[in-house]
């Protein structure tokens, strides 16, 4: 069996306050920062698009600027997951396909974030496969789901995405934390900060602790993608590269 591949990255790079020699070299234009970003990790994880669609134009450059190997994660609309709540978005989910397509091989995972007050209901989410695989046709997606109601959690709903080689997303968010991932064929994991909100760095025996754990799921077969969102004040890169060091020494 080979080995999986890993990604390891940021949610998000265009954050003003990693310029100016935080992360980002000093004069070094904004437009410019994709590509330093690039150059220094494997994968990042698109927010915006959760909030707004991105302009075909904007995608394709993403993919330009990006070298070969580069995968880009994306978060799914909040049309659909928070609006519609993955019931009657045909429409909406076909827009979004169809924008996201434009990354070509540069396309990695699509995030599926449910809302904390969406409850776990497997006939709507079968639904969404349904419509998924309906809307998508021959084109092969990988989904990850982020669920923040703790009644997501437990074996029947892991079989139901396991069947579908879907993944759960490990998370540590206070309500609802997820620390074991399903049988899917890879292995999602975001770390939102271990002061909340986005804040604080990671100590190194986490870092070390998670380190261990991508390498079972690498030596399993298994690719690997992890996203540090704990971008206040640039520890986000920080501990995305000490993981990366610790994985790949």
């Amino acid at each position: 069996m080979s080995a999986g591949t890993l990604y390891v990255g940021t949610s998000g790079w265009s954050y003003a306050h990693w310029a100016g020699g935080r992360f980002y070299p000093r004069g070094l234009k904004q437009g410019d920062w994709l590509v330093y970003y690039a150059d220094r990790f494997s994968t990042v994880e698109i927010n915006a698009s959760f909030y707004r669609l991105p302009r075909p134009q904007m995608v394709e450059r993403w993919r330009k600027v990006t070298k070969a190997g580069f995968r880009f994660a994306v978060k799914m609309w909040r049309r659909i997951t928070h609006e519609k709540k993955l019931v009657d978005c045909e429409r909406e989910l076909a827009d979004f396909l169809e924008t996201v397509a434009r990354l070509g091989p540069r396309r990695g995972p699509l995030l599926v974030q449910l809302p904390p007050s969406f409850r776990q209901d497997l006939d709507r989410l079968k639904h969404f496969f349904d419509l998924f695989r309906q809307v998508a046709g021959r084109s092969r997606w990988r989904l990850a789901f982020e669920f923040r109601h703790p009644s997501w959690i437990g074996e029947e709903v892991y079989r139901f995405l396991d069947r579908r080689r879907a993944a759960v997303c490990l998370a540590d968010l206070p309500r609802c934390p997820i620390t074991e991932p399903n049988d899917a064929p890879f292995v999602y994991v975001r770390r939102h900060g271990p002061q909340g909100r986005y804040r604080g760095g990671y100590p190194p025996r986490q870092i070390t602790a998670d380190a261990r754990r991508v390498r079972s799921w690498l030596d399993a077969g298994r690719d690997v993608y992890v996203y540090y969102n704990n971008d206040i004040e640039g520890h986000a890169v920080r501990n995305a590269a000490q993981l990366r060091e610790r994985v790949e020494p």
